[in-house]
């Protein structure tokens, strides 16, 4: 009768942490794809921005080329190359190494014969793989987001310093100001924190666990945003 009540306790348990799991997961692929859709938006905003940009060069050029050979200085050029790099940031956001979802097709083929015991305590074990897993991409997508909203805020204060030295030949205080704005805005976005972070997780193996019981976690069906290797 205690054996009985001893097994039914540990399944409760081992059904709980399941549970708890996959909140965690859940919450981990929804971080996910918001980050992935901050990263589209930012990579729309720039590649529309140096769009607007050289159309509005060319159509002033053909009017009137000294105030277009005014305006083209290298800080403007230094504006218009943020934003391209802040493109490229954002699409690699978006296209880096996708994520662990759940259960595979081949781990689910191998569990027909298990217990739901030893289920769950396999499940448990691919569970804390996933999560691992998918906080190693999680760091690499934000910081790459925040560099390149960062990007974004740097080219917009370098067109604006290149137009004000253009217009007034003053250029060391619009570009103190815009510099401390730029330094003000990686800090509040964590940069140096999250440059840290990812340091700390490079030295982890994202696919292996320490395992007790099971030789290896099932393997995981992963979904993919652009180009990846399947590992």
């Amino acid at each position: 009768m205690s054996d009985g009540g001893t097994d039914d306790a540990e399944m409760e348990t081992l059904r709980i942490a399941r549970d708890e799991a996959r909140v965690a997961l859940e919450r981990q692929l929804s971080t996910l794809d918001d980050i992935d859709s901050k990263a589209l938006s930012v990579f729309r905003l720039n590649v529309a921005l140096v769009g607007l940009l050289l159309s509005a060069l060319s159509f002033a050029g053909a009017s009137d080329m000294a105030t277009v050979t005014a305006l083209v200085n290298p800080v403007v050029g230094v504006g218009v190359a943020s934003f391209v790099l802040s493109a490229t940031a954002a699409g690699l956001t978006y296209t880096i190494s996708g994520y662990q979802v759940g259960v595979g097709p081949d781990a689910l083929e191998n569990t027909a014969d298990l217990s739901e015991q030893a289920f769950l305590q396999w499940l448990l074990v691919s569970y804390g793989d996933w999560l691992r897993y998918n906080e190693q991409t999680n760091v690499r997508k934000a910081l790459l987001v925040t560099l390149s909203v960062l990007g974004t805020v740097g080219g917009a204060l370098a067109l604006a310093v290149g137009t004000v030295s253009a217009l007034t030949g003053r250029f060391l205080v619009p570009a103190v100001v815009a510099l401390a704005v730029l330094v003000t805005a990686a800090g509040v976005a964590g940069l140096p924190s999250q440059l840290r972070r990812l340091l700390d997780e490079s030295g982890v193996d994202a696919e292996g666990v320490s395992l007790q019981s099971f030789e290896m976690p099932m393997t995981g069906q992963r979904t993919f945003t652009g180009r990846d290797r399947r590992k």
